[in-house]
């Protein structure tokens, strides 16, 4: 999810910084533009790890059920 929406913000952003023509658009994208793709990313970042660890969670859960149905044959 988060990987659409940074590749079109960064479309977006890319096609703003083209049209920039004086100092306050250059300010907009600068204070403005490059926190939001850098906080987009964070959580792009942070989503994917998120991912990771909820399946590895998953997976041992998984494991500690089987050691359980062994057990209690």
């Amino acid at each position: 999810m988060f990987d659409e929406v940074f590749g079109m913000a960064t479309l977006c952003a890319g096609n703003f910084q083209d049209g920039v023509r004086d100092t306050f658009g250059t300010s907009i994208a600068v204070d403005v533009l490059d926190p939001i793709l850098k906080e987009i990313n964070s959580l792009r970042i942070f989503s994917d790890t998120f991912q990771k660890q909820s399946l590895s969670i998953d997976q041992t859960f998984a494991d500690a059920r089987m050691l359980q149905i062994k057990d209690s044959r």
